[in-house]
């Protein structure tokens, strides 16, 4: 009886606890949002919400015939890559391998002012260079299979769009190369770098380079005759690096909650990854947002059809990851009406009229 007795009291305690945590962050009002998204067919994906290195929420929504959404579905992530990027490239820094001031030319000698562009550029989105994922900036071409050598004659054969730290673009041509001095450097590929650097130790299951070739990754889809039908994204493995890795919302919040817990990299080292708000969006591989006056660190990432977002708040030690594989009513609108709920209980439900 004692041991029964004891069994209940820790399960009533978990209950409590979760419960609590719960209605710190106002699960009643998020579920009303999302139920009222779902039933409006305005969006399908997953959020999950951490604080203080834990999940207390989760919820997957949208409906497709023949198909589930759930805590182990994977997606893919776009541009969230990149902060998986960044961090590998902080892992050769810290190893002693590279530096933030080692010049591009050492790699690839060919790319138009290699001589100057620095990885600090690289990661910064300072160096100038272009956008090989448009091809002469404005043919969509990555949809089916390229070689590496098409893909970097694009690169050298784009106009740069300024000289390295004159101004700062997003350049997604600069992610590809990073990607590619990992791979130098460590003697693998980007996919066997992430699970020996990263996956593996930290047990991120649902985390993959395109180039293991995973094989229960959600479709995108798009809303068109008043139903949901898929539509043609990524050959993923043209964007290594860059915007390849599928993942789910748990994983995403582990990692990002590891990152700032300081277990992947150093405090030092993730601070330097950090931009300076109110000065920069794009740090060295984390992002600025602000919703409703707070602050939050993270990544972004799209790709033709699946819209990511994933955000760290220091002072609250709360990440938010949401993941929408079919979009209607936009991502951004989606997590700033779920930050107002999770801080200060505001619920207020997208306008129809300004989401079609």
């Amino acid at each position: 009886m004692k041991r029964i007795s004891k069994i209940l009291i820790v399960a009533i305690t978990f209950f409590f606890i979760q419960n609590i945590y719960s209605q710190n962050i106002h699960s009643k009002s998020i579920d009303k949002y999302i139920d009222y998204i779902q039933t409006n067919n305005l969006d399908i994906g997953s959020i999950s919400i951490f604080k203080n290195g834990k999940e207390i929420y989760f919820r997957s929504f949208g409906e497709i015939p023949d198909k589930k959404f759930g805590p182990n579905t994977e997606y893919q992530v776009g541009s969230v890559t990149k902060l998986f990027t960044a961090t590998l490239i902080f892992k050769l820094i810290e190893q002693h391998k590279i530096s933030l001031t080692s010049t591009l030319d050492k790699y690839f000698p060919l790319v138009k002012n290699a001589d100057k562009i620095t990885i600090q550029n690289l990661l910064e989105h300072s160096s100038g260079l272009n956008n090989y994922v448009k091809k002469d900036e404005k043919i969509i071409w990555l949809k089916e299979p390229r070689t590496n050598e098409e893909i970097f004659e694009e690169i050298i054969n784009q106009r740069v769009l300024f000289s390295p730290n004159e101004n700062v673009a997003y350049s997604n041509s600069g992610y590809y190369l990073l990607g590619k001095i990992i791979e130098k450097e460590f003697y693998k590929n980007y996919s066997d770098v992430l699970k020996e650097e990263i996956t593996v130790p930290f047990k991120l299951n649902k985390t993959k380079s395109a180039l293991e070739s995973p094989n229960d990754v959600s479709g995108s889809y798009i809303f068109e005759n008043n139903a949901w039908n898929t539509t043609k994204d990524f050959y993923f493995k043209n964007i290594v690096g860059v915007g390849d890795i599928s993942s789910n919302t748990l994983d995403l919040n582990t990692f990002i909650n590891l990152l700032f817990d300081h277990k992947i990299l150093s405090k030092e080292t993730v601070s330097k990854m950090q931009p300076i708000i109110g000065k920069e969006k794009y740090g060295r591989g984390l992002m600025t947002f602000k919703f409703h006056n707070l602050d939050f660190y993270g990544n972004t990432g799209g790709t033709y059809g699946t819209n990511t977002i994933l955000i760290f708040n220091k002072e609250t030690k709360t990440s938010i990851s949401l993941i929408i594989n079919g979009e209607r009513y936009p991502r951004d609108k989606f997590i700033d009406d779920i930050v107002d709920i999770v801080y200060n209980n505001e619920l207020s439900y997208p306008e129809m009229s300004k989401t079609m």
